[in-house]
């Protein structure tokens, strides 16, 4: 699909052009999608319901889909502090959030750093650190099946096909101790949103005890686990994410 087929426009916030796209009227709703993937391919199944009630902001983060990332950063404060960024762009003082995995990650520092933006956040799959035990599901570029190679490179339509191996070495990094996903649990204590957190008990990734962790920390939380689901939770239910999303919020 090239730009002329774009539907949606790119924003400056500093360094980065964020792409984004608007879906339906309402209250702002901001969408972040997890990694190597993009907005529309994520939350495309959950539109129907979400537009109905809320100005939905697709957004594609830094070095994914149709946004740049010209200095290849690829940690969670980067990304925190481009949809924080983003936001000001835009002249939007307070939101919905609705996020998956690495948006999810990205969240627990925008939550953090700009309280009064955040209304409410739905967060789905996300973890304040990478768990040993996960550390085999992240593999080496080169070590790729030819599949998850052809789907590293469908996730950034900017630079092309041949980015995949930025995308799938970044992705294999967050292994490292160093990887700035990892955040002390006590952290959460400073989040003071209103925030849903959704889980599968199946995640490959991270375990439904970082979820439990979480929601006994972050103070004014809710959890609730999927049973028999892996990760990424809207990818196997889009619709009851999308209704439970709307209901969390409408509480607020």
């Amino acid at each position: 699909m090239g730009r002329s087929d774009w539907r949606g426009e790119t924003v400056k916030v500093g360094d980065v052009e964020l792409y984004y796209e608007i879906h339906g009227e309402g209250e702002p709703l901001i969408c972040l999608h997890n990694f190597s993937s993009n907005s529309r391919d994520r939350f495309t199944p959950l539109l129907p319901i979400l537009a109905k009630k809320y100005k939905c902001y697709l957004v594609d983060l830094r070095g994914h889909g149709r946004s740049d990332n010209p200095i290849n950063d690829w940690t969670k404060e980067q990304f925190s502090r481009d949809i924080i960024g983003f936001c000001k762009a835009l002249n939007i003082d307070s939101a919905f959030f609705l996020a998956v995995s690495s948006g999810g990650m990205t969240m627990l520092r925008v939550a953090r750093y700009a309280p009064d933006l955040v209304r409410a956040m739905v967060i789905d799959s996300a973890t304040y650190r990478i768990p040993p035990e996960a550390q085999k599901y992240y593999k080496a570029p080169d070590s790729l099946s030819p599949k998850l190679q052809e789907y590293y490179k469908k996730a950034n339509e900017i630079y092309g096909a041949g980015y995949w191996h930025e995308l799938a070495q970044a992705f294999y990094n967050f292994r490292l101790p160093d990887c700035d996903i990892n955040i002390p649990l006590e952290s959460l204590k400073e989040i003071t949103t209103p925030t849903l957190i959704i889980h599968g008990d199946r995640d490959n990734f991270f375990p439904v005890s970082i979820a439990t962790a979480m929601k006994m920390t972050i103070p004014n939380s809710e959890l609730s686990v999927f049973p028999n689901t892996q990760h990424i939770v809207m990818e196997f239910y889009p619709e009851r994410v999308a209704e439970m999303a709307v209901e969390f919020f409408e509480k607020q």
